[in-house]
């Protein structure tokens, strides 16, 4: 019988699915946090360098828009870093190709590894936000650390002596970069690793070719 191709067949491939757990939904929760409060924190200082007008106003507005880089902001993505490597970790045999199962077995061992493969994706996904995130931090730190120098050798911010202030935002600033680059480093390697798991298992997005029918 010929197949109507305008309609899914069932031989049609998808992607695994699975439910999510706790330790995704915090995983994810992390990142939504960071960026959220990213977002504000930027929103807040360049309004309040914009509220307060004075000398060296592109140094001040870099400052306040990135003032909010701390090693404390860090531990958001980085957490969520651990949550995924420990997903990488509870599911890499079960996304795993695996050995022939005996039949009675079979239907709950194609349905555990597809399970497992489900979270070995999303924790990929996770991974790769993570690395955006801790990206974005450096990037900002970077920008909070040239203008803290540049207001330490001009001297003064608004009228106020800011060398305590200043020095204490390189400490944060120099603090938080470490972390970043710590984890930056280990989500590339656990992004090769999740990577290196999901290449011989990549869901195929292809119908099976149909049996031309028999003339009569």
């Amino acid at each position: 019988m010929d197949h109507d191709w305008t309609e899914p067949g069932p031989a049609v491939a998808r992607r695994p699915r699975a439910g999510w757990d706790l330790g995704e939904i915090l995983g994810w929760g992390l990142i939504v946090a960071i960026t959220l409060l990213a977002a504000a924190y930027v929103a807040a200082g360049i309004m309040e360098a914009g509220a307060s007008a004075g000398p060296n106003q592109l140094e001040a507005t870099l400052l306040y828009a990135t003032e909010w880089v701390s090693p404390y902001v860090a531990l958001f993505p980085l957490a969520a870093l651990g949550i995924a490597w420990w997903a990488v970790r509870r599911h890499a045999s079960s996304g795993a190709p695996m050995a022939p199962a005996a039949d009675d077995d079979a239907p709950d061992a194609e349905s555990a590894a597809e399970a497992g493969l489900a979270h070995l994706f999303r924790a990929r996904a996770l991974i790769i936000l993570v690395g955006a995130a801790l990206i974005v931090i450096i990037c900002a730190a970077i920008g909070a650390l040239v203008s803290s120098i540049l207001l330490m050798i001009q001297g003064e911010l608004g009228g106020n002596p800011v060398w305590a202030s200043e020095a204490e935002t390189l400490g944060v600033v120099t603090s938080a970069l470490l972390l970043c680059g710590i984890g930056l480093g280990g989500a590339i390697r656990l992004w090769l690793q999740t990577s290196h798991l999901l290449a011989d298992d990549e869901p195929v997005w292809e119908p099976e070719p149909v049996a031309a029918p028999v003339p009569e």
